[in-house]
């Protein structure tokens, strides 16, 4: 059964008898104004109650401890064990193993998430609310889909300790290893505060390019003879741009538009995409225009 859904704007009073219409205008949006009010600051850090008791949801110490132990161990603690180590090049069969688990873990994503919302969900992609009463069968499905998500965002930690384990430092960047806390605190965080509602259309976003991108790094992996047809590296980032501009723009809507999502999540998810937005576009102008020779420089070299 499709999830209730919220109907846009609040509910007015009736006309008062002997109002007139400017009156009556002014106590209607008097009233709108409060209600709005009333629920995105009154409701600001309110919890979701349907799965506030499921293992790690809403568990502040398991989230910082997580994190800190994250960044210690791939910038401090790993970097110095791997010192006087050579590379560990032989656990390149295992990672090959899990990029690929992680290309068929987000398809099922994909697929799973749009069942449960725009395909069959009965959700609005232009504003869905939050109904927090919902414990429907689909409803739970979706918020319990959730949960596995941002346990293989987890798993996607694997990704740095690899570059650790192969001395590949140059990949460990602030970039890269922010990136990773700020996507596993914002499931966490989703989880504690509401995980489905408008913002299903960027988690099925995000997996979609976790296909893309494991799949470049599973065919990446298999050697030259395979990589000599990437040529589309550049575009991979091309698209995570694209992708930060989509969803920051969906996720205003709400800001404009009353249909019940709490604005808790615009504070978190808004400045976030700003930065990230930034800070690739830095990268990929580094790695792609800058780093490109001049076409002097690049014929002087051909001639020698």
């Amino acid at each position: 059964r499709a999830p209730p859904r919220l109907r846009f704007g609040n509910s007015l009073p009736a006309r008062r008898n002997g109002a007139t219409a400017a009156e009556q205008s002014v106590m209607e949006n008097s009233t709108a104004t409060a209600a709005t009010t009333a629920f995105e600051w009154g409701d600001l850090f309110k919890r979701d109650p349907r799965i506030a008791h499921w293992a790690l949801v809403g568990n502040t110490q398991f989230i910082v401890l997580l994190l800190a132990v994250y960044v210690y161990i791939v910038k401090i603690g790993g970097p110095r064990f791997m010192r006087d180590r050579k590379p560990y090049d032989n656990i390149k069969p295992f990672i090959q193993f899990y990029n690929a688990a992680m290309v068929l873990l987000n398809c099922y994503f994909v697929v799973a998430f749009l069942t449960r919302t725009y395909w069959g969900g009965g959700y609005s992609f232009f504003c869905q609310g939050i109904d927090f009463e919902a414990r429907d069968e689909l409803t739970m499905s979706m918020l319990s889909h959730v949960w596995w998500y941002v346990l293989v965002r987890i798993a996607d930690f694997l990704d740095t300790l690899f570059f650790v384990l192969r001395k590949k430092e140059s990949h460990v960047s602030v970039l890269h290893v922010v990136h990773h806390v700020l996507v596993v605190f914002n499931g966490w965080f989703g989880l504690a505060y509401g995980a489905d509602g408008h913002v299903a259309f960027g988690i099925i976003f995000n997996s979609f390019v976790h296909v893309v991108m494991y799949s470049y790094y599973f065919l990446s992996s298999l050697g030259p003879s395979v990589r000599k047809y990437l040529w589309w590296k550049r575009y991979l980032t091309q698209f995570q741009l694209v992708q930060f501009v989509i969803l920051f723009f969906h996720m205003t809507i709400p800001l404009f538009v009353n249909c019940g999502y709490p604005l808790v999540h615009m504070c978190i998810t808004l400045p976030q995409g700003i930065f990230f937005f930034v800070m690739f576009l830095k990268f990929y102008g580094k790695a792609y225009i800058r780093s490109r020779p001049q076409p002097r420089v690049e014929a002087k070299v051909k001639a020698q």
